[in-house]
């Protein structure tokens, strides 16, 4: 169990297809009053079928870093799609720094295999999660090696989003987030949950 005195950083995980993205963008509107840096992705579709991943900054600057027709090795290659770490390092490492951007809020979506094959990212979502800006993120429910080191810091509290608690877990996290965000954040919050959280 995290020491509630010591989190900062909230993770949502969860099968996928059952919603982290929905419910991260949806928090996002929430606290948009705050100043918020960093990024999420972002399925890009045609007929249904899914082709690949695009990550989108804070800024809405984005670019497509995962695709079925990107030609890469092995070592680049996550199931049916090739992915090109230098096109994400390129739009997110900055927004990894909330120091700079003097943010309120860092995003992070999703700490997943696409994104840790880049050691860069890795060792910047390191220095994020050190940072005196909390974060907010999206994490693989399954994961060895890094996925777990970040998963078990006693500075981290995660949160399963399953089919079942999806309606009413996005108000959860929002208050244990204005709880954390009650030292750094600016007083007034007094924005309305979603509807769809009600």
């Amino acid at each position: 169990m995290p020491d509630n005195s010591r989190v900062k950083n909230i993770l949502l995980t969860g099968h996928p297809g059952v919603g982290k993205t929905t419910m991260l963008k949806g928090i996002i509107e929430r606290f948009a009053h705050l100043a918020i840096t960093g990024f999420y992705t972002e399925e890009i579709r045609e007929k249904g079928i899914r082709l690949g991943f695009k990550a989108v900054a804070m800024n809405g600057s984005s670019a497509v870093f995962a695709h079925r027709n990107f030609q890469t090795g092995p070592a680049h290659r996550v199931g049916k799609y090739g992915v090109k770490p230098e096109v994400l390092e390129t739009l997110v490492l900055s927004h990894l720094s909330p120091q700079r951007k003097a943010a309120h809020l860092l995003i992070v979506d999703e700490i997943a295999k696409m994104e840790l094959l880049s050691m860069p990212i890795r060792e910047g979502l390191l220095q994020a999660l050190d940072s005196d800006c909390p974060l907010l993120g999206t994490i693989s429910l399954k994961g060895t090696g890094f996925i777990k080191q970040v998963k078990r810091r006693d500075d981290v509290e995660l949160f399963k989003i399953t089919t079942e608690n999806r309606n009413v877990l996005g108000e959860q996290v929002c208050r244990r987030l204005q709880q954390i965000l009650g030292e750094t954040g600016p007083a007034d919050r007094r924005q309305q949950i979603p509807d769809e959280w009600a």
